[in-house]
């Protein structure tokens, strides 16, 4: 195998796994916690967040109701349309959700730091890249049935 792909593999195992414990932490599935992630302290309707995450119409509602049993978000009826709902996040809960990625961050940001402004440009290159190839074969897979 191709040392760059299993390094590739090997991050991506990683990162993955770092989810997991975050989420374990609160009580959460990873799913959920990227939920939220995506979210952030803002709203979307749940057919936003449904095309967000790429989760069925009935995934999202399930999704939604263990979130909201925990106290991470709320839903709100659109005083227009009843059936329209937004999902909204608790500030408080994002809040705690943040703290426990800070000192990931802190150590990313100072790991980013070491690379001059060409070399970064690679890094945020090939992040986009992949990225979007990632997009792509998540697409895919939901597509085969």
């Amino acid at each position: 195998m191709n040392r760059y792909v299993a390094l590739a593999r090997d991050f991506a195992a990683r990162v993955v796994l770092f989810h997991e414990t975050v989420a374990q932490r609160l009580g959460l599935h990873a799913s959920e916690v990227k939920a939220l992630r995506l979210l952030g302290e803002g709203a979307v309707t749940a057919g936003q967040l449904a095309e967000l995450t790429g989760l069925t119409a009935a995934s999202v509602t399930a999704l939604v109701d263990r979130l909201e049993a925990m106290g991470f978000v709320k839903r709100e009826r659109d005083a227009g349309d009843r059936r329209r709902v937004t999902v909204r996040a608790v500030a408080a809960k994002i809040r705690d959700l943040d703290r426990i990625y800070e000192a990931y961050q802190a150590e990313m940001a100072k790991l980013l730091s070491q690379y001059r402004a060409d070399e970064f440009a690679a890094i945020a290159d090939y992040l986009a890249k992949a990225s979007a190839l990632l997009a792509r074969e998540t697409a895919k897979l939901r597509a085969q049935k």
